[in-house]
């Protein structure tokens, strides 16, 4: 009878010792931004006040924080992934209104190309995409959908 109390406790003991080890949370890193979204003419999310909290291992992107926003305000989109699945940037945002902007050639002879850019507190980012560049706690983003003809692209590429 003793040994079978004995048993008891240390079994108790030993499922206190893995509920107090399964309630230890990894830290996490939390990103307060304002995110906005246009289009020409179109307004898709405007100085949207948007958390993120990810772990500190898999930290809060660019993209992680648009993303939320969108979908917090129940706006469609598509993301471009890389061969692991990781998310890269946006294909295309459909606004409230069914407009969806795509990035590619917006028309049948290939003459013009829309595509998604962004800045961060105002500042275009000029390396990494925004899923792999970081966000910052405090930052505005803005993504915006440009279109652009592809002799102009073709200039500005020759620079």
């Amino acid at each position: 009878m003793k040994t079978l109390k004995v048993l008891a406790g240390v079994l108790a003991l030993g499922m206190l010792v893995f509920a107090l080890a399964s309630c230890k949370s990894e830290p996490k890193i939390t990103v307060n931004a304002k995110v906005s979204v246009s289009a020409p003419d179109d307004p898709i999310v405007l100085n949207y006040a948007v958390t993120v909290t990810k772990p500190e291992n898999d930290p809060p992107t660019v993209l992680d924080v648009v993303r939320q926003a969108l979908d917090e305000m129940e706006i469609k989109y598509e993301v471009e992934e890389n061969d692991e699945g990781k998310a890269l940037s946006f294909i295309s945002i459909t606004s409230v209104d069914g407009n969806t902007y795509k990035k590619g050639f917006t028309d049948a002879s290939q003459a013009f190309l829309g595509f998604w850019d962004y800045t961060v507190n105002g500042v275009e980012v000029t390396s990494g995409r925004a899923g792999t560049n970081l966000a910052e706690d405090g930052s505005e983003i803005a993504f915006t959908y440009t279109v652009s003809s592809t002799e102009e692209l073709a200039e500005a590429a020759d620079w």
